[in-house]
């Protein structure tokens, strides 16, 4: 066998392993990306409902608390949340053989590795409150409610109930 056909060979045999390598590459990236997604997704619809049970305990806990201001008497408050937070999770970057990138999530037991969750961040705060109508009041809820949800007070509108 000449040198010549040798190499020819051996170029497609190698051609043919590395057409394999890129397939079995794929695959995996879009395996990776499907599972990402399918979480990703079930999570969304979950944080949806977990946002709408925060701003909820926020609402409760918050009215409360400024029910007990001097001169506010019945308190309502609406919370208003510009997301629905965000959950970080550990990703894993490898580097192949041929120099390719493949990221994908940290899987322990099946489960992705959650790295940090954030709250959902505050757009808006309404309050209403009986005792409104007194300047000052409305002035210890508005600066009560900046410093309890740590939010500037443009953020929060006070009026009165009647």
């Amino acid at each position: 066998m000449s040198e010549k056909a040798e190499r020819k060979g051996f170029g497609k045999l190698k051609s043919g392993r590395l057409l394999e390598i890129m397939i079995v590459l794929i695959i995996v990236v879009i395996v990776a990306i499907v599972l990402y997604n399918f979480l990703a997704g079930n999570k969304n619809e979950e944080r949806e409902t977990v946002a709408e049970d925060y701003a909820s305990q926020l609402e409760a806990r918050l009215g409360e608390a400024l029910s007990a201001i001097d001169g506010a008497g019945a308190v309502s408050v609406m919370i208003r949340l510009a997301d629905d937070g965000e959950t970080v999770i550990a990703m894993e970057t490898t580097t192949l053989e041929d120099g390719t990138v493949v990221t994908a999530p940290v899987l322990i037991d099946g489960e992705v590795v959650v790295l940090e969750e954030k709250k959902p961040e505050i757009s808006g705060v309404l309050i209403v409150a009986e005792g409104a109508n007194s300047l000052g009041v409305r002035f210890d809820l508005l600066s009560a409610a900046a410093s309890v949800l740590d939010i500037n007070q443009s953020l929060i509108k006070v009026y009165t109930k009647g």
